[in-house]
Protein backbone atom coordinates (compact mmCIF):
# COMPACT_ATOMS: atom_id res chain seq x y z
CA UNK A 1 0.00 0.00 0.00
CA UNK A 2 3.23 2.27 0.74
CA UNK A 3 4.68 1.68 -2.47
CA UNK A 4 1.52 2.18 -4.48
CA UNK A 5 0.93 5.25 -2.37
CA UNK A 6 4.82 6.78 -3.01
CA UNK A 7 4.10 5.91 -6.80
CA UNK A 8 0.94 7.99 -7.00
CA UNK A 9 2.58 11.07 -5.66
CA UNK A 10 5.92 10.52 -7.28
CA UNK A 11 4.97 10.87 -11.24
CA UNK A 12 2.60 14.06 -10.62
CA UNK A 13 5.58 15.21 -8.60
CA UNK A 14 8.33 14.65 -10.97
CA UNK A 15 5.96 16.12 -13.95
CA UNK A 16 4.94 19.13 -12.18
CA UNK A 17 8.90 19.70 -11.67
CA UNK A 18 9.81 19.02 -15.17
CA UNK A 19 7.40 21.43 -15.89
CA UNK A 20 8.50 23.96 -13.70
CA UNK A 21 12.31 23.26 -15.52
CA UNK A 22 11.02 23.24 -18.80
CA UNK A 23 8.87 26.86 -18.04
CA UNK A 24 12.09 28.25 -16.46
CA UNK A 25 14.63 27.39 -19.37
CA UNK A 26 12.15 28.85 -22.51
CA UNK A 27 11.70 32.44 -20.26
CA UNK A 28 15.96 32.54 -20.09
CA UNK A 29 15.87 31.28 -23.61
CA UNK A 30 13.73 33.74 -24.37
CA UNK A 31 15.63 36.61 -22.68
CA UNK A 32 18.81 35.64 -25.11
CA UNK A 33 16.53 36.03 -27.81
CA UNK A 34 15.62 39.20 -27.33
CA UNK A 35 19.14 40.42 -26.19
CA UNK A 36 20.41 39.20 -30.05
CA UNK A 37 17.41 40.69 -31.75
CA UNK A 38 18.70 44.49 -29.76
CA UNK A 39 22.37 43.71 -30.31
CA UNK A 40 22.24 42.42 -33.82
CA UNK A 41 19.27 44.26 -35.76
CA UNK A 42 19.56 42.29 -38.59
CA UNK A 43 19.11 38.93 -36.56
CA UNK A 44 15.51 40.40 -35.81
CA UNK A 45 13.48 38.54 -38.25
CA UNK A 46 15.34 34.84 -37.20
CA UNK A 47 14.89 35.92 -33.36
CA UNK A 48 10.60 37.11 -33.90
CA UNK A 49 10.47 33.83 -35.65
CA UNK A 50 12.11 32.21 -32.70
CA UNK A 51 10.00 33.73 -30.05
CA UNK A 52 6.58 33.04 -31.61
CA UNK A 53 7.80 29.33 -31.94
CA UNK A 54 8.83 29.25 -27.89
CA UNK A 55 5.24 30.82 -27.48
CA UNK A 56 4.97 31.58 -23.33
CA UNK A 57 1.50 32.33 -22.49
CA UNK A 58 1.12 33.96 -18.85
CA UNK A 59 -1.10 32.02 -16.58
CA UNK A 60 -3.94 34.79 -17.16
CA UNK A 61 -3.90 34.40 -21.11
CA UNK A 62 -2.54 37.94 -21.76
CA UNK A 63 0.29 38.83 -24.00
CA UNK A 64 3.38 38.12 -22.88
CA UNK A 65 5.87 41.06 -22.20
CA UNK A 66 9.02 40.41 -23.85
CA UNK A 67 10.45 43.46 -22.48
CA UNK A 68 9.67 47.15 -21.41
CA UNK A 69 10.97 49.01 -24.35
CA UNK A 70 12.11 53.00 -23.61
CA UNK A 71 10.13 55.32 -25.66
CA UNK A 72 12.48 57.93 -26.50
CA UNK A 73 16.44 57.94 -27.08
CA UNK A 74 16.48 60.51 -23.61
CA UNK A 75 18.53 59.75 -20.57
CA UNK A 76 17.31 59.97 -16.82
CA UNK A 77 20.27 61.48 -14.86
CA UNK A 78 19.41 60.71 -11.04
CA UNK A 79 21.90 62.92 -8.91
CA UNK A 80 21.41 61.00 -5.21
CA UNK A 81 23.25 62.96 -2.75
CA UNK A 82 21.81 63.63 1.14
CA UNK A 83 22.54 67.01 1.15
CA UNK A 84 20.95 69.55 -0.53
CA UNK A 85 23.62 72.43 -1.48
CA UNK A 86 27.12 72.15 -3.49
CA UNK A 87 28.96 68.69 -3.37
CA UNK A 88 31.31 66.99 -5.51
CA UNK A 89 28.23 64.57 -6.69
CA UNK A 90 26.56 67.78 -7.88
CA UNK A 91 29.22 69.33 -9.75
CA UNK A 92 29.41 65.65 -11.72
CA UNK A 93 25.95 65.62 -12.17
CA UNK A 94 25.93 69.37 -13.47
CA UNK A 95 28.33 68.16 -16.06
CA UNK A 96 26.88 65.08 -17.46
CA UNK A 97 23.83 67.47 -17.89
CA UNK A 98 25.75 69.88 -19.64
CA UNK A 99 27.42 67.26 -21.73
CA UNK A 100 24.45 65.37 -22.70
CA UNK A 101 23.11 68.73 -24.00
CA UNK A 102 25.84 69.88 -25.85
CA UNK A 103 25.55 66.76 -27.65
CA UNK A 104 21.74 67.08 -28.65
CA UNK A 105 20.43 64.32 -26.02
CA UNK A 106 17.73 65.23 -23.93
CA UNK A 107 18.14 64.11 -20.39
CA UNK A 108 15.92 64.61 -17.61
CA UNK A 109 17.19 65.04 -13.78
CA UNK A 110 15.76 63.87 -10.48
CA UNK A 111 17.78 64.87 -7.50
CA UNK A 112 17.29 62.29 -4.62
CA UNK A 113 18.08 64.27 -1.25
CA UNK A 114 16.42 64.06 1.71
CA UNK A 115 13.12 64.67 0.82
CA UNK A 116 12.94 61.50 -1.00
CA UNK A 117 13.18 59.40 1.86
CA UNK A 118 9.92 58.45 1.49
CA UNK A 119 11.02 56.31 -1.67
CA UNK A 120 11.68 53.62 0.90
CA UNK A 121 9.22 51.15 1.56
CA UNK A 122 6.80 52.32 4.60
CA UNK A 123 4.14 49.69 4.84
CA UNK A 124 3.22 45.97 4.42
CA UNK A 125 0.98 46.88 1.61
CA UNK A 126 3.70 48.54 -0.51
CA UNK A 127 6.32 45.97 0.71
CA UNK A 128 3.79 43.52 -1.10
CA UNK A 129 3.55 45.63 -3.97
CA UNK A 130 7.37 46.20 -4.68
CA UNK A 131 8.20 42.46 -3.94
CA UNK A 132 5.55 40.11 -5.60
CA UNK A 133 3.77 42.59 -8.11
CA UNK A 134 0.52 42.63 -5.96
CA UNK A 135 -1.65 45.65 -4.62
CA UNK A 136 -0.72 47.85 -7.32
CA UNK A 137 -3.08 50.67 -6.10
CA UNK A 138 -0.71 50.86 -2.83
CA UNK A 139 2.23 52.56 -5.35
CA UNK A 140 2.53 55.83 -4.32
CA UNK A 141 2.42 58.60 -6.73
CA UNK A 142 6.05 60.02 -6.47
CA UNK A 143 7.50 55.73 -7.28
CA UNK A 144 4.71 55.57 -10.07
CA UNK A 145 5.96 58.98 -11.77
CA UNK A 146 9.87 57.26 -11.34
CA UNK A 147 8.67 54.57 -13.04
CA UNK A 148 7.18 56.30 -15.76
CA UNK A 149 10.84 58.11 -16.30
CA UNK A 150 12.64 54.91 -15.96
CA UNK A 151 10.54 53.16 -18.58
CA UNK A 152 11.08 56.54 -21.05
CA UNK A 153 14.46 56.49 -21.01
CA UNK A 154 16.89 54.80 -22.91
CA UNK A 155 19.83 56.09 -20.72
CA UNK A 156 20.25 55.80 -16.78
CA UNK A 157 22.53 57.70 -15.42
CA UNK A 158 23.06 57.63 -11.72
CA UNK A 159 25.33 59.71 -9.72
CA UNK A 160 26.23 59.54 -5.99
CA UNK A 161 28.45 59.09 -3.08
CA UNK A 162 29.47 55.63 -1.30
CA UNK A 163 28.49 55.83 2.46
CA UNK A 164 29.81 52.45 4.40
CA UNK A 165 30.52 50.60 1.12
CA UNK A 166 27.01 51.21 -0.04
CA UNK A 167 24.73 53.79 -1.94
CA UNK A 168 22.73 56.38 0.27
CA UNK A 169 19.55 55.68 1.89
CA UNK A 170 17.75 57.71 -0.87
CA UNK A 171 19.34 55.95 -3.60
CA UNK A 172 18.41 52.40 -1.81
CA UNK A 173 14.76 53.81 -1.15
CA UNK A 174 14.66 54.28 -5.20
CA UNK A 175 16.06 50.77 -6.06
CA UNK A 176 13.43 49.22 -3.67
CA UNK A 177 10.30 50.65 -4.57
CA UNK A 178 10.82 51.95 -8.26
CA UNK A 179 12.66 48.85 -9.85
CA UNK A 180 10.28 46.94 -8.41
CA UNK A 181 8.37 43.22 -9.10
CA UNK A 182 6.13 43.24 -12.21
CA UNK A 183 7.51 46.56 -13.38
CA UNK A 184 11.75 46.45 -13.86
CA UNK A 185 11.60 42.55 -13.70
CA UNK A 186 9.58 39.27 -12.99
CA UNK A 187 10.68 36.08 -10.82
CA UNK A 188 11.86 33.15 -12.74
CA UNK A 189 10.10 29.74 -12.00
CA UNK A 190 11.81 28.19 -8.93
CA UNK A 191 13.42 24.98 -9.57
CA UNK A 192 16.04 22.98 -7.57
CA UNK A 193 18.01 22.37 -10.88
CA UNK A 194 18.84 25.98 -11.48
CA UNK A 195 19.36 26.18 -8.25
CA UNK A 196 22.00 23.93 -8.22
CA UNK A 197 23.41 25.01 -11.39
CA UNK A 198 23.44 28.63 -9.75
CA UNK A 199 25.75 27.67 -7.08
CA UNK A 200 28.45 26.11 -9.98
CA UNK A 201 28.30 29.48 -11.42
CA UNK A 202 28.44 31.29 -8.80
CA UNK A 203 32.33 30.15 -8.46
CA UNK A 204 33.19 30.67 -12.38
CA UNK A 205 34.16 34.47 -13.18
CA UNK A 206 33.04 34.72 -16.46
CA UNK A 207 29.54 32.37 -16.70
CA UNK A 208 28.60 34.23 -13.05
CA UNK A 209 29.37 38.06 -15.06
CA UNK A 210 27.19 36.48 -18.16
CA UNK A 211 24.79 35.15 -16.29
CA UNK A 212 23.61 38.27 -13.82
CA UNK A 213 21.02 39.42 -16.92
CA UNK A 214 19.23 35.68 -16.62
CA UNK A 215 19.36 35.72 -12.75
CA UNK A 216 15.58 36.78 -13.45
CA UNK A 217 13.19 38.00 -16.01
CA UNK A 218 14.72 41.42 -16.63
CA UNK A 219 11.99 43.64 -18.17
CA UNK A 220 14.80 46.93 -19.31
CA UNK A 221 16.73 45.04 -21.47
CA UNK A 222 17.35 47.99 -23.96
CA UNK A 223 18.56 50.22 -21.38
CA UNK A 224 22.31 51.04 -20.88
CA UNK A 225 23.64 52.71 -17.39
CA UNK A 226 26.02 54.77 -16.80
CA UNK A 227 27.14 54.92 -13.17
CA UNK A 228 29.67 57.93 -11.55
CA UNK A 229 30.34 57.70 -7.44
CA UNK A 230 32.65 59.51 -5.29
CA UNK A 231 34.23 58.18 -2.22
CA UNK A 232 36.36 59.41 0.84
CA UNK A 233 38.93 56.55 0.52
CA UNK A 234 41.18 54.86 -2.12
CA UNK A 235 39.45 53.05 -4.68
CA UNK A 236 40.76 49.78 -4.08
CA UNK A 237 38.85 49.77 -0.47
CA UNK A 238 35.68 48.19 -1.89
CA UNK A 239 37.53 45.77 -3.54
CA UNK A 240 39.35 44.85 -0.25
CA UNK A 241 36.35 44.10 2.31
CA UNK A 242 34.50 42.21 -0.73
CA UNK A 243 32.12 44.74 -2.33
CA UNK A 244 33.05 45.18 -6.15
CA UNK A 245 30.17 46.65 -6.45
CA UNK A 246 27.02 48.17 -5.31
CA UNK A 247 23.56 47.03 -4.97
CA UNK A 248 23.09 49.99 -7.84
CA UNK A 249 25.20 47.81 -10.09
CA UNK A 250 23.84 44.58 -9.33
CA UNK A 251 20.03 45.54 -9.26
CA UNK A 252 19.88 46.99 -13.15
CA UNK A 253 21.73 43.78 -14.26
CA UNK A 254 19.28 41.75 -12.11
CA UNK A 255 16.71 44.06 -13.92
CA UNK A 256 18.45 43.25 -17.50
CA UNK A 257 19.45 46.50 -18.41
CA UNK A 258 23.50 46.69 -19.10
CA UNK A 259 26.22 48.37 -17.42
CA UNK A 260 27.83 50.74 -19.79
CA UNK A 261 30.16 52.17 -17.46
CA UNK A 262 31.13 52.61 -13.77
CA UNK A 263 33.30 55.72 -12.93
CA UNK A 264 35.08 56.21 -9.58
CA UNK A 265 36.00 59.60 -8.07
CA UNK A 266 38.13 58.01 -5.15
CA UNK A 267 40.35 59.71 -2.45
CA UNK A 268 38.32 62.39 -1.85
CA UNK A 269 39.03 62.60 1.88
CA UNK A 270 42.85 62.97 1.45
CA UNK A 271 42.60 64.97 -1.71
CA UNK A 272 42.95 68.77 -1.79
CA UNK A 273 40.61 71.07 -3.13
CA UNK A 274 42.83 73.06 -5.36
CA UNK A 275 43.61 69.56 -7.10
CA UNK A 276 40.27 68.33 -7.25
CA UNK A 277 39.23 71.74 -8.78
CA UNK A 278 42.37 71.72 -11.38
CA UNK A 279 42.67 67.98 -11.82
CA UNK A 280 40.16 65.56 -10.96
CA UNK A 281 37.30 67.42 -12.26
CA UNK A 282 38.79 68.71 -15.13
CA UNK A 283 39.63 64.61 -15.92
CA UNK A 284 36.26 63.61 -15.01
CA UNK A 285 34.72 65.91 -17.74
CA UNK A 286 36.38 64.31 -20.25
CA UNK A 287 35.76 61.09 -19.50
CA UNK A 288 31.81 62.12 -18.60
CA UNK A 289 31.85 64.22 -22.62
CA UNK A 290 33.17 60.55 -24.11
CA UNK A 291 30.26 59.38 -22.68
CA UNK A 292 27.76 61.56 -23.74
CA UNK A 293 29.51 61.23 -27.41
CA UNK A 294 28.54 57.16 -27.28
CA UNK A 295 25.51 58.15 -25.58
CA UNK A 296 24.43 60.70 -28.40
CA UNK A 297 25.77 57.60 -31.39
CA UNK A 298 23.50 54.76 -29.70
CA UNK A 299 20.79 57.56 -30.07
CA UNK A 300 21.39 57.99 -33.29
CA UNK A 301 20.88 54.24 -34.21
CA UNK A 302 17.22 55.23 -32.35
CA UNK A 303 14.84 55.33 -35.90
CA UNK A 304 16.20 51.84 -37.35
CA UNK A 305 14.99 50.06 -34.46
CA UNK A 306 11.64 48.30 -34.27
CA UNK A 307 10.84 47.79 -30.64
CA UNK A 308 7.85 45.52 -29.77
CA UNK A 309 4.31 47.28 -28.80
CA UNK A 310 3.95 47.20 -25.02
CA UNK A 311 0.67 45.71 -23.97
CA UNK A 312 -1.35 48.90 -22.50
CA UNK A 313 -2.69 47.14 -19.34
CA UNK A 314 0.44 45.41 -18.31
CA UNK A 315 -0.29 45.48 -14.64
CA UNK A 316 -2.63 42.61 -14.98
CA UNK A 317 0.01 40.65 -16.58
CA UNK A 318 2.26 41.30 -13.65
CA UNK A 319 0.35 40.91 -11.14
CA UNK A 320 -1.08 36.89 -12.86
CA UNK A 321 1.45 36.34 -15.38
CA UNK A 322 4.61 35.34 -13.29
Amino acid sequence: MRKALSSETLVPDALASAKTLVEAVKRVGVMALVDTSLALPRAKPICDVALKAVSITPSNGAEFMLYRPSSRPSALLVLCHPSGGPSLCHSLADMWEEGLKDVGVDCKRVDLSGTHANLSLGSAAELEAARAGRNPECVPDEVQRLQALVEECQFLIFVHPIFWFEVPAQLKGFLESVLSSGFAFRKLPSHWVLNKAAGVIEHVPVARSYMRRYAAYGLLRDKSVFVTRTQGGPEAGMGIFGHGATSLESSVQFCGASVAAVDVVAEIDSTEKTMLRDEVLPRMHLKIKMHCRKIAEMALAWPAKEEPETPAEFRSDIIMGC
